[in-house]
């Protein structure tokens, strides 16, 4: 693969896996241009994808927080206008690198179609697969190296600690962020089914530190691999189903009903919030290898409080002011 061309491109999915990379390129390859990183913002898992340029089709899956009261117009104009520019530049590609991970249908959805649209121009098309490494591959030493070199920002859930951590020395913010991804990846490799693996199901996930593992283990796809992709997006193209989803580590077309027994299971006898039920959620699929937004949960769960198989107490914007419980509960 050339180094340095001006029309190289790396073709991500979600402003998370373009904040890795653009932190993670100084190691990768310094004099890549980060204005070459293109993250396309839909999710292609989810609605019409007949045509994925049609902007009224796409516009609730593009923008499903549209109903956030802390979101300002301004805001989600230009977030939808970014997507659309993103896309407009997929034709200046002249070589690519696709960063995606296998354990969730957004980023498999996303390779099958941006393979399928640049195959067409029969350009170099390289592929970074995301997911199993093993645990002694974590080095302590580089990512010790990774933080000294730039400042760093912990953000919580917690408004009250994210005001302290601004005001902190960084050397304070730095060891508590060294300890954050330490518990993280303990708890990871806790979960993982094998032993001294640790898993990553989307490349956000991913600390830019560790991104050199998979990225020294790229390929380029063959002209059967590209067609065998175009092929697979075609098909989910003609079939249309509401959603795709991770079945047997196969992306697959499924009904919008796909995971109403999986989140009605994780709704509690008493009233709660509504995020609760999205974060059990969220867990238990992740555990069987299919990464899934909170948003979409949260728009099953309202279609779930319409159909009457759950109540919503109390009605919300977001799954933080939504409280729900199950139905006789």
């Amino acid at each position: 693969m050339s180094k340095g061309r001006e029309d190289m491109y790396w073709i991500c999915f979600g402003d998370s896996a373009k904040g890795c990379l653009a932190m993670a390129r100084n190691v990768l390859e310094p004099s890549f241009d980060v204005e070459h990183i293109l993250a396309l913002l839909d999710d292609y898992a989810q609605g019409d994808i007949r045509d994925v340029t049609d902007r009224a089709a796409r516009a609730d899956i593009l923008m499903p927080w549209r109903d956030d009261p802390e979101l300002d117009g301004t805001w989600r104009e230009d977030y939808q206008a970014q997507h659309w520019r993103t896309l407009d530049r997929l034709d200046e590609v002249d070589e690519a690198v696709i960063w995606y991970a296998g354990g969730n249908a957004l980023e498999q959805c996303g390779l099958r179609y941006v393979v399928g649209r640049l195959r067409r121009r029969k350009i170099p098309v390289w592929a970074v697969e995301v997911g199993w490494m093993p645990a002694r591959e974590l080095s302590r030493k580089a990512q010790r190296a990774d933080r000294r070199a730039a400042s760093v920002g912990v953000v919580t859930g917690s408004r009250v600690r994210n005001a302290l951590l601004r005001w902190l020395p960084q050397f304070i913010v730095r060891r508590y962020a060294v300890s954050l991804e330490r518990r993280s990846l303990e708890e990871r490799q806790k979960r993982s089914p094998r032993e001294g693996m640790i898993y990553f199901s989307t490349v956000g996930e991913v600390s830019p530190d560790i991104l050199p593992y998979f990225y020294k283990r790229r390929r380029q796809l063959t002209e059967t691999e590209q067609s065998a992709l175009l092929t697979e997006w075609k098909r989910m193209q003609e079939e249309n189903m509401p959603l795709r989803a991770m079945v047997n580590g196969r992306v697959q077309s499924v009904s919008a009903e796909y995971y109403d027994e999986t989140i009605l299971s994780c709704v509690p006898e008493e009233e709660s919030q509504a995020a609760l039920t999205v974060g059990r959620a969220l867990a238990k699929l992740d555990e069987t290898g299919d990464r899934v937004s909170d948003m979409l949960i949260f728009s099953c769960i309202r279609a779930l409080g319409a159909a009457g198989r759950l109540t919503i107490v109390r009605d919300g914007a977001t799954y933080r002011d939504m409280t729900i419980r199950k139905i006789g509960g």
